[in-house]
């Protein structure tokens, strides 16, 4: 069986059919080409996003790894990119259930210009081993955070949402600000037709008026110098009106090129101010993809935290362990100590029933010896008397005299080499008293050092006691210190398990250091044939004593009896087999010392190996009190760091603990945000409510504007007409005024329907002056709301200007932003470097601590920094909220520019009046 890998399809990824790839050796992952179709057993992918060596998959020593092969679009576990783009990355270990993602979705622009997205494959990976078990990560990756510390996901969920809402917000203002902008442009071309309608219509006032000064003129009669002066008057109030009709055009004209230039100025800057705004969407994002991806760290950290915190349970679990075994052992040595001592009892006291046996061998030795001097006096005195016979008795036995004289002087001889045997034996007795005081004084010499070894092993004992009380110390410290900060008490985790390592190193060399020290006692021992060996000389000594004891029974039967000489027979042969019992004991006891000098030899040797012994143990005795001197001073350099640890991590309790608060008032601050923004979302719904009323108001006017525009136009046809009829009748007077003196009474009969006709148009011509007064201070209020717009376009300026520095400031802030989440990365990447260098190289505690202390000193800086940008973002929120005052007070502005259109109507309304103007022209034709 191999390993299996199965990948399923997300809802969100490009479509692909489900994987099931069995991992024997490396799998790759990449795109389909020729040689190369995707099958539902390979990592090949129909889709445009993948490389063609885009990845590798593998399985080795029990666990599932995925690299990155240079891909253009990268590979993404658990939404973090393995490396960067055309880099190959280093493998990384995954899990079942882990979310993989290959490259990234592209937009791509078709021929006919639409966009197209290609989308990439991302998939939930499934992992089982070759024995059929799932892969899954350890159960602590999935366990709840510790409560009071960390910040929860809920709260990062909640932050990204009002984040996105803020988004949507600012589009729909954007929105917002494009519709008013559409809104002002059509206002302004709706105020333009109409000046151009004032324009028009002033021009045909000044029409009307000269026309009704003609008509004036022509009713009354006058004088043809009356009328020239009339005329000239009339030419330089025309020349008058047209200056200044030609100087109001003028700054009609200068007024509207301003607001052309000014509308392109605002044009551009909201153009700029529509780009920036998309970079600043794209900005925030990034930051939104970065905050996830913080997020995921955190989370990544506090199962890293729980990590350790099992494997400090562990520790704890194994050192308990080991000070059980540690006390069993102290129980075992004792007891072989009370054993040893038992032993050493027992061979003090067969040391001293040798020393018995030999004095007491001693003494039978001098009683062998006043023996055998007695048996010498007694054959001299037989010798004697065996003379003595011979002279009184030369005939008596003559045979039997020579075996018997010969036999004497045997035994004098035999005697002789037993006396010089007997000395020997004395000799080498000595030198084995000798030996034997030698190694009794190195028995006691070795008891001594036997007794300084037990006081040094109590002593041991103690130091090994008081060492693992401050163990314990040490240990509980540790516990809190790792409850309040997991991630800075690894390193002293590996400096326990050291400590304990070396602590079992210690045991286990004291433990063969007794196994030694019993081997050698034990090798001290006499045997037990030493003491077969003293029955058997206690057993001679009885064939001894009877041969002591026959030998003056036969002595005294020979004084009795020499005569008889089956006696002396009886008597030779006795002490030929004494003799012969003599020499084998004399054997037995050569054999014996040569034993005992062998034992000498050995127990000299065993005496020198002991005294090696026991200088190595010397030494190691030594090194142990001074590594015990340098683990109680690393005992107490651990403490005072745990002690300025402790100290640190309440600091760094203190600063969440306010950080969160700051948090909940950023929230609340959202809250009022959202507020004001639901109220100004109604008020924006009533401001284009009344734009589009205001909308339709301008169409209308719009379309009034165009009919005026068409009636004065016949209007000024009508004029045209009119002038060319005054022409007619100027040449009509000319003519008549010769004859006119001829046809006065004709005259009179039709001037009184002409009068009629001219005091009608008097009439009419007074209520269009009426009327066109109206029509002036209408004109004078526009001009004022006017130059109250031009003030409040000036405000909008200002306010504009501020915003864009508003806006510059935000840049700068989501760069200071940028970097600072830059080196929050680089500092998470140097954390996560130091924690696996420190994981596969053992440190020393004070560099260990001078390193957390420095992390904990980073990490309150960072805090530091993250809270005066948190409330450098409260004033800039406080500043928006009042711009959005500004601009909603602005927008009332606007909807009082709105009431333009309502004059406009009323021109239209008087527009409407000229039709009663063209009939009375008509009449006059």
């Amino acid at each position: 069986m191999a390993a299996l890998a199965i990948l399923t399809c997300r809802p969100n990824s490009h479509p692909f059919q489900e994987r099931h790839i069995t991992l024997g050796e490396p799998v790759k992952v990449g795109r389909s080409v020729a040689r190369a179709r995707p099958a539902a057993s390979n990592g090949i992918f129909d889709c445009k996003v993948l490389s063609r060596n885009h990845a590798l998959l593998w399985y080795e020593n029990g666990q599932f790894y995925l690299q990155d092969t240079k891909s253009s679009n990268g590979t993404f576990v658990n939404n973090q990119r393995l490396c960067k783009g055309g880099e190959e990355s280093p493998p990384r270990d995954i899990f079942s259930g882990d979310l993989i993602q290959f490259g990234v979705d592209v937009m791509e622009n078709n021929r006919r210009g639409d966009k197209i997205t290609h989308g990439c494959i991302i998939s939930t990976i499934t992992l089982y081993h070759p024995d059929g078990r799932e892969a899954k990560p350890t159960p602590f990756l999935n366990a709840p955070n510790p409560p009071g510390i960390t910040i929860q996901s809920q709260d990062l969920y909640q932050l990204a949402q009002y984040l996105q809402e803020a988004l949507h917000r600012e589009k729909m203002l954007e929105q917002k600000l494009v519709t008013l902008q559409q809104l002002v442009h059509n206002t302004q071309e709706a105020s333009e037709s109409g000046w151009q309608a004032l324009i028009d219509e002033d021009k045909l006032l000044s029409r009307l008026e000269v026309l009704e000064n003609q008509l004036h003129i022509y009713s009354k009669n006058h004088s043809e110098d009356t009328l020239r002066q009339e005329c000239v008057t009339l030419q330089e109030e025309k020349l008058q009106y047209e200056t200044t009709a030609k100087e109001s055009l003028r700054r009609v004209l200068q007024e509207k090129l301003e607001a052309v230039t000014k509308l392109s100025e605002l044009e551009r800057s909201l153009s700029s101010s529509e780009d920036e705004c998309g970079h600043l969407k794209e900005m925030c994002e990034h930051a939104q993809h970065e905050l996830q991806l913080l997020a995921e760290k955190y989370q990544d950290k506090l199962k890293t935290e729980k990590e350790l915190k099992d494997e400090l349970q562990e520790a704890e679990q194994k050192h308990s362990e080991e000070m059980d075994r540690v006390e069993q052992e102290k129980q075992e040595l004792s007891e072989k100590i009370e054993q040893m001592t038992q032993q050493e009892q027992s061979l003090s006291a067969q040391i001293e029933s040798l020393r018995a046996d030999n004095d007491f061998s001693k003494e039978q030795l001098a009683a062998m010896k006043a023996k055998l001097e007695s048996i010498k006096e007694l054959n001299d005195d037989d010798k004697i008397s065996l003379n003595d016979s011979e002279v009184s008795n030369p005939d008596i036995i003559p045979l039997t005299l020579s075996p018997k004289e010969i036999e004497p002087v045997s035994l004098e001889e035999k005697l002789k080499e037993t006396q010089q045997q007997i000395e020997k034996y004395k000799a080498q007795i000595t030198e084995s008293d000798v030996k034997l005081n030698e190694s009794s004084d190195k028995i006691e010499q070795l008891q001594r050092e036997l007794e300084q070894a037990q006081i040094d092993s109590k002593q041991y004992i103690t130091k090994i006691a008081t060492l693992e009380e401050k163990f314990q110390l040490s240990d509980l410290h540790l516990n809190q210190m790792m409850e309040n900060a997991l991630a800075d008490m690894k390193l002293q985790l590996k400096e326990s398990r050291k400590q304990c390592d070396s602590s079992n190193e210690l045991i286990l060399s004291l433990q063969e250091q007794i196994v030694t020290l019993e081997s050698e006692i034990s090798l001290y021992k006499i045997p037990q044939q030493e003491d077969k060996t003293v029955v058997t000389l206690v057993g001679t000594q009885s064939p001894v004593n009877s041969l002591h004891s026959s030998p003056n029974t036969s002595i005294s039967s020979t004084t009795s009896d020499l005569s008889e000489d089956e006696s002396w027979k009886e008597l030779l042969e006795e002490a030929r087999q004494a003799q012969k019992k003599a020499e084998i004991e004399l054997q037995k006891n050569r054999g014996e010392l040569t034993m005992s000098q062998s034992q000498v030899k050995k127990t000299t040797e065993e005496m020198k190996v002991l005294q090696t012994q026991l200088t190595e143990a010397t030494k190691i005795a030594d090194e142990k009190t001074e590594q015990v001197a340098n683990l109680q001073d690393q005992v107490h350099k651990a403490e005072a760091a745990t002690k300025e640890v402790k100290q640190q991590i309440l600091d760094l309790r203190d600063s969440m603990l306010e950080e969160q608060e700051q948090l909940r008032k950023n929230q609340n601050i959202a809250d009022s945000f959202k507020n004001q923004l639901d109220t100004e979302k109604s008020k924006h719904k009533i401001c284009q409510t009344e734009l589009e009323d205001s909308k339709r108001k301008l169409q209308e006017a719009q379309q009034s504007a165009k009919q005026s525009h068409n009636e004065a136009e016949q209007f000024k046809n009508k004029i045209r007409h009119l002038q060319h009829e005054l022409d007619s009748e100027r040449k009509d007077r000319r003519d008549a005024h010769i004859t006119r003196h001829a046809n006065v009474e004709s005259y009179t009969g039709r001037q009184s329907p002409r009068n009629k006709e001219f005091i009608a148009l008097k009439e009419e011509c007074s209520n269009l002056r009426k009327r066109i007064q109206a029509i002036e201070a209408e004109m004078k209020m526009s001009r004022r709301e006017n130059l109250q717009l031009s003030s409040e376009y000036n405000k909008l300026q200002e306010s504009y200007k501020q915003l864009e520095a508003l806006k510059k400031k935000l840049e700068n802030n989501e760069m200071m932003w940028q970097v600072n989440l830059t080196d929050a990365q680089k500092d998470a990447e140097m954390t996560k470097n130091e924690v696996r260098g420190r994981s596969l190289t053992s440190m020393r505690p004070a560099q260990q601590l001078s390193h957390s202390t420095e992390n904990i000193a980073a990490l309150q800086v960072q805090c530091k920094d993250y809270s005066e940008k948190i409330s450098k973002l409260n004033t800039d929120l406080n500043e928006m909220s009042t711009d959005y005052a500004v601009l909603a007070e602005k927008s009332k502005m606007v909807s009082l520019m709105s009431s333009i259109p309502l004059l406009l109507l009323l021109f239209g309304f008087l527009m409407a009046l000229y039709p009663t103007l063209s009939e009375i022209t008509n009449t006059s034709s």
